[in-house]
């Protein structure tokens, strides 16, 4: 009998586990053409005479010295390039910001999104140094009707924002915009940030994001602009290495994190979805790009790896599996009598 209650434990296990749950990946893009901007609306905010920023798919990001992305598979550098108010500043609006919307996607239940990025960012004296670098930040959003732009301003469903740098204000380098609000830790949404309710729950000062370790630039940068990308970033925030972003809905939550750890969870009855999209985004914290030299070349967040993967409720597979081994077990226990 023993034998047979392990034997229905481990069969249990498997059943539960996320690999026995068929998780279907139902969208998909590694930015490696240009011709992937057909399947985005793009939106930008306006400067005086054309448009403050740009993206760019298919853009070869080694030529910033930077690695190949952790969840590409054929060594390639190319991906999607968002940069803002490089170009000019922007004017009429809260904040410089450049975004792409998926079109024709239907979000299930259930699902995981997932990107890898990279935020690349023009330092002051050096990359630990805030302040002439723009302050901007990288966003990935869920539940967008895909057809306005989504940013600090104005958005329709869930976006998760971390600044690359160290800039954001104080207490705002991680932020959630939920209905066109950014909850900072106060008593009503402080429990959204897994950092807890202390007055840096949002700062990359906080203790939390310490598993952000400091970085350098990559060689190329910090040898060809030694004036600006030398010496090493603070801890905390996600500038100058790859990090995996992703938004989870398990049906009751949304929750963000970077490389497995959890930011922010948003319960799905603090929000109102405007649609079935999916973003991913740049934004200024302010109106005007860094006049510093180099800047347009150096201040951009490169994103790949774009990901959305269904997620069946855990009961569909595991009834299955246990009923099975149910049947399996009453056959050898009337074996046995007969």
């Amino acid at each position: 009998m023993k034998t047979k209650i392990r034997v229905l434990g481990v069969l249990c296990g498997i059943a539960l586990t996320p690999s026995a749950l068929n998780a279907q990946v139902i969208y998909s893009d590694g930015f490696n053409s240009t011709l992937d901007a057909a399947n985005y609306n793009v939106f930008i905010t306006p400067g005086a005479t054309g448009p403050s920023s740009d993206a760019t798919f298919g853009y070869d990001y080694s030529a910033l010295g930077i690695p190949v992305a952790p969840h590409t598979t054929d060594a390639t550098t190319l991906g999607l390039r968002l940069r803002v108010d490089n170009l000019q500043s922007s004017v009429g609006t809260v904040v410089g910001a450049v975004e792409v919307a998926t079109k024709t996607l239907s979000l299930p239940s259930q699902y995981v999104l997932s990107a890898d990025v990279w935020g690349n960012y023009i330092g002051g004296t050096s990359i630990a140094a805030s302040g002439v670098n723009g302050s901007t930040g990288a966003a990935m959003g869920v539940g967008t009707s895909g057809t306005s732009l989504q940013y600090i301003a104005a958005n329709d469903g869930l976006l998760a924002e971390t600044f690359h740098d160290n800039g954001g204000g104080a207490n705002g380098q991680y932020r959630v915009y939920v209905d066109n609000t950014s909850p900072r830790p106060t008593p009503v949404n402080s429990l959204y940030y897994a950092a807890g309710t202390s007055a840096t729950s949002a700062s990359y000062t906080d203790p939390y994001y310490s598993f952000l370790t400091s970085q350098t630039a990559p060689a190329l940068q910090a040898t060809t602009y030694p004036a600006t990308q030398g010496g090493s970033t603070p801890a905390g925030i996600i500038g100058f290495a790859w990090h995996t972003m992703t938004i989870t809905q398990d049906g009751v939550n949304l929750s963000w994190a970077i490389d497995g750890h959890t930011i922010a969870t948003v319960p799905d009855t603090a929000l109102t979805f405007g649609g079935s999209q999916v973003s991913l985004g740049m934004d200024d914290s302010g109106l005007t790009g860094s006049s510093a030299a180099n800047n347009q070349l150096l201040n951009a967040d490169i994103w790949d790896n774009l990901t959305v993967t269904a997620v069946p409720e855990p009961v569909t597979g595991s009834l299955g599996i246990l009923g099975g081994a149910g049947l399996l077990l009453l056959a050898r226990r009337r074996t046995r009598k007969a």
